[in-house]
C-alpha cells in the first residue's frame, strides 16, 4: 500500500503533487507550460545557476557554464511521468540523491513563481503550501498511478464535467506520448519508461490499459495514492 513519506528514500518512487493557491490557475499560456517543462529538465540535476539566468545565456555561454562542471552535475531525481494541468501538476519521480526531491520541487516552484509573478504583475505565493507526496511501494501501483496521471486531462471534475480533452494523447503537457511511443522520451527518463513498459508488456498494451479507464473514477481505485487536483 502507498504511504505518505516522512523521509524520502534513495531509490524510492513518489507521486508528487501541488496546485495553485486557492486553486488558482498557474499555467495560462503555452509559454507558461513550456517554461515549466524546461525547468523540470534543468533542475533534475543540482544546478549552479537559477534557470531564469541560464535561459538568457547565448549558446556559447551555456556551453561555458556546463564546462565549468567537468565531472558533471549531480543527478537529484529521475522523472518517470508527469502531467501539467491549468491549476496543478502531477509528477512521478524516482529519488536518486538524498534530499533531491525536496530541492527539486523547491527549485521548480520558486522558478515558476518568480516567472509567473513578473509576467502577470502579481506578488505573493503561487502554490498552495508544501507539496504533497505519496510513496509507491510496488510496480502494479506505479503503473496504475501513471495511468491516473496521464488521464488527468480527460477526467471529469466539478469545475470541468467533460474534462479538458477527449483523448490523453491530445494533451501536450504530459508524458503520455513518451510512454506510448509517439515521442522520444526527453523529459521522462528513457530507461525508466522502458523498464515500466516491459512490465506492462509494451507501449501498445500500456495504451490500451490506460485508455480503457477513460471516464472512470481512478481516484477510488488508487486510494490514498491519488492526489486530487479538482
Amino acid at each position: 500500500m502507498p504511504t505518505k513519506p516522512r523521509n524520502f528514500k534513495e531509490g524510492g518512487y513518489y507521486h508528487i503533487y501541488n496546485r495553485g493557491v486557492e486553486k488558482r490557475t498557474i499555467f495560462t499560456t503555452k509559454r507558461d507550460y513550456q517554461r515549466f517543462l524546461a525547468t523540470l529538465i534543468y533542475y533534475r540535476k543540482n544546478q549552479g545557476l537559477p534557470y531564469a539566468i541560464y535561459e538568457r545565456l547565448n549558446p556559447t555561454a551555456k556551453l561555458l557554464q556546463e564546462s565549468a562542471n567537468p565531472t558533471g552535475l549531480q543527478e537529484r531525481i529521475k522523472i518517470i511521468a508527469y502531467c501539467l494541468m491549468p491549476n496543478h501538476y502531477h509528477l512521478v519521480l524516482k529519488l536518486t540523491n538524498t534530499d533531491g526531491i525536496s530541492q527539486f520541487v523547491s527549485d521548480i516552484q520558486n522558478s515558476h513563481t518568480r516567472y509567473f509573478n513578473e509576467k502577470y504583475e502579481r506578488t505573493g505565493v503561487l502554490f498552495q503550501g508544501t507539496f504533497e507526496a505519496r510513496e509507491v511501494r510496488d510496480g502494479s501501483s506505479l503503473l496504475q498511478l501513471t495511468r491516473y496521471v496521464h488521464l488527468n486531462p480527460v477526467t471529469p471534475i466539478k469545475s470541468n464535467p467533460t474534462g479538458l480533452i477527449k483523448t490523453p494523447q491530445s494533451w501536450l503537457y504530459s508524458s503520455y506520448l513518451e510512454w506510448i511511443g509517439l515521442k522520444n522520451p526527453h523529459i521522462a527518463d528513457k530507461e525508466e519508461v522502458q523498464r515500466w513498459l516491459s512490465l506492462a508488456n509494451g507501449a501498445q498494451n500500456y495504451k490500451e490499459f490506460t485508455e480503457a479507464k477513460i471516464g472512470k473514477d481512478l481516484a477510488l481505485e488508487l486510494g490514498n495514492l491519488a492526489l486530487d487536483g479538482s
